[in-house]
């Protein structure tokens, strides 16, 4: 498990530095503020939401471990019900938050954490 929070807290730190570079475009480029804030709020949720799934793996594994009885699930009402708060305050806002791109960075952490394995397996493998 501790292998699982490390990946965790990098795909943490690439978040934050990804969060910076979006918010330093949203700063700078005036015209494109609807978009970076999209990929902003796009990407905490998707953050938030892999920070919830692994939260609920970490009590899962920890049940099995100790095999005791363990009703339950791993929450994606929770993580969906996240997911659609955020595009309806896309909606809501469309002048100030580009749906198009809260919906693209939906899928930064899953992404962060499939490329951020690749190179990991591959740096074990040197």
């Amino acid at each position: 498990m501790d292998d699982f929070s490390a990946h965790l807290k990098t795909v943490q730190n690439v978040f934050l530095f990804f969060l910076s570079f979006c918010l330093v475009a949203w700063a700078l480029l005036v015209d494109y503020r609807p978009y970076s804030a999209g990929l902003m709020l796009g990407s905490i949720v998707s953050m938030i939401n892999a920070r919830f799934l692994a939260w609920k793996v970490t009590r899962f594994a920890d049940a099995v471990i100790e095999k005791t009885p363990r009703k339950g699930s791993l929450g994606f009402l929770t993580r969906a019900a996240i997911a659609a708060l955020a595009a309806i305050v896309a909606v809501r806002y469309p002048q100030h938050i580009a749906l198009s791109t809260t919906i693209a960075g939906y899928f930064f952490a899953q992404l962060a954490t499939i490329v951020l394995g690749i190179l990991s397996i591959r740096k074990s493998k040197k």
